[in-house]
């Protein structure tokens, strides 16, 4: 009698054993099997990733099994039965990672319903390269290639660019990382000002304290102060001091406060605090003003790190949205693995007056609305679609020019009119509302001749406007 040859143990064997990088995850995307091929390939063992998740992310260390995972994860249209060959940056548990290609199968039941997905890793080559691949699968394989530079410079945190400005500012923080001198910030609100001071504080030896953030336009003189002279004394007692002060718009500072604020750089003790600050532009005019203490300026630009807007790195929009939707990705059932090519148009035709900080709320926003496999134009916020339609519509008419120092008296002075009645005649809130310093708006109304009387006494905007220019 003839033995019966089992083939089905055989063919196991087979795929277990063959050098052929094959894995395959469930459709609550676990990984199941992991053969010989992927061990040889990534240095990790079965043990060690089996029934692990598998998530659409990039991580920081390159060389950790979460990584392997993340680079292991298809994208989302293999779920709906589609086969796909994407890039892939394999990582490795001690050595760099691999360049290669997966080829996604999706398995199916008889009812054509996805149960599985089979990964076949194959090398990189030439005709692969030529395949057509999709926006957010490159963005993807490049993330992983940018946080691993950015840990290997500058340890773990968020500094995601590949434009020139950003290189620029990743070489200032991580000069700052390697010293404790006080540090500027110039640039946009939403550009990420107070994330890089954080960024520089973890690296620095006072990580181990708080880093504290003040905003000096929200918070009152009197609670500013109480806090600089809390500081000052626990100095003189050792006490437990924060590692970093954040002094988001010092600009808006009064004088007297500037001097505390000086004094605690002057302390030079090893448990001092640093002390940062932000600003949106630079303080030359306050100086020259009087309005900002020189010696304060001084103590402050030893590193002074100013941080593009994002609509003058355009190249860095794709990147960043792919960033912020993978980081959503985590921990969550429904995976999304990208942005239709009309969002992507979208993202490159708005000027994101936000900058990255609006790019992350519309991230954030539209993969909440989502329920496929990639973000479309439906899922956008409804503000960000009419705020690019907003910007494609120029003005109706072409304006004439007209002569510079009366128009700049005409609009400083309707301004400031205009937020004296929006303020209800609070001179404190009305200076918040402009953007600038209580004192320095006392001067300017004075220069223009505007009358600090309540409202009933306070002629309207336009005409007393109207009757500046027939004097003038």
């Amino acid at each position: 009698m003839t033995k019966r040859v089992r083939t089905t143990r055989r063919l196991e064997v087979w795929l277990k054993d063959t050098s052929v990088a094959l894995f395959v995850l469930n459709a609550n995307r676990r990984l199941v099997f992991f053969n010989a091929g992927c061990q040889q390939l990534t240095g990790w063992t079965p043990p060690d990733v089996l029934g692990q998740v598998c998530e659409f992310v990039t991580e920081t260390d390159p060389n950790s099994s979460a990584a392997l995972l993340a680079s292991l994860t298809p994208p989302s249209n293999v779920w709906t039965g589609e086969t796909v060959t994407v890039p892939a940056s394999i990582s490795h548990r001690e050595r760099d990672p691999v360049t290669s290609h997966i080829h996604f199968f999706p398995l199916t039941d008889v009812e054509h319903k996805v149960q599985a997905a089979l990964g076949v890793i194959q090398p990189a080559s030439a005709a692969l390269q030529s395949a057509e691949v999709s926006v957010s699968q490159r963005l993807h394989v490049e993330l992983a290639v940018l946080r691993a530079s950015v840990l290997q410079q500058i340890g773990e945190g968020f500094l995601i660019g590949r434009s020139p400005g950003m290189r620029r500012v990743s070489g200032q923080v991580r000069l700052a990382q390697e010293s404790s001198v006080p540090v500027l910030f110039l640039g946009e609100v939403g550009t990420g000002r107070e994330q890089l001071g954080r960024l520089i504080h973890d690296a620095g030896d006072r990580s181990r304290s708080s880093f504290v953030p003040l905003d000096c336009r929200r918070l009152t003189a009197q609670h500013l102060e109480s806090t600089f002279r809390r500081i000052l004394e626990s100095s003189q007692a050792n006490d437990i001091q924060p590692g970093t002060i954040f002094l988001n718009h010092v600009d808006a500072l009064p004088r007297d406060l500037q001097r505390l604020v000086l004094s605690v750089i002057e302390l030079k003790r090893p448990a001092s605090p640093r002390v940062m600050a932000a600003v949106l532009n630079p303080l030359d005019r306050l100086i020259e003003s009087e309005e900002f203490l020189a010696e304060l300026h001084y103590a402050l630009t030893t590193i002074v790190i100013s941080i593009p807007s994002l609509r003058s790195r355009t190249e860095d929009v794709e990147p960043l949205a792919q960033f912020f939707l993978e980081e959503l990705n985590r921990g969550q059932s429904h995976q999304i693995t990208g942005f239709h090519d009309d969002v992507w148009q979208q993202f490159h035709r708005y000027n994101w007056p936000g900058n990255i900080g609006e790019l992350r709320a519309v991230v954030t926003e539209a993969r909440s609305a989502c329920t496929g496999p990639e973000i479309e134009l439906i899922h956008l916020p409804f503000r960000f679609r009419t705020g690019v339609s907003g910007q494609s519509i120029g003005p109706s008419t072409r304006q004439r020019s007209e002569a510079l120092d009366p128009l700049l008296l005409r609009v400083e002075r309707e301004q400031i009119e205009l937020a004296l009645v929006e303020a209800r005649y609070n001179k404190a809130k009305a200076a918040e509302l402009l953007g600038i310093t209580r004192p320095r708006l006392y001067r300017r109304m004075e220069v223009l001749g505007i009358v600090d009387n309540d409202a009933s006494e306070i002629e309207e905007p336009r005409t007393a406007v109207d009757r500046a220019d027939n004097s003038a």
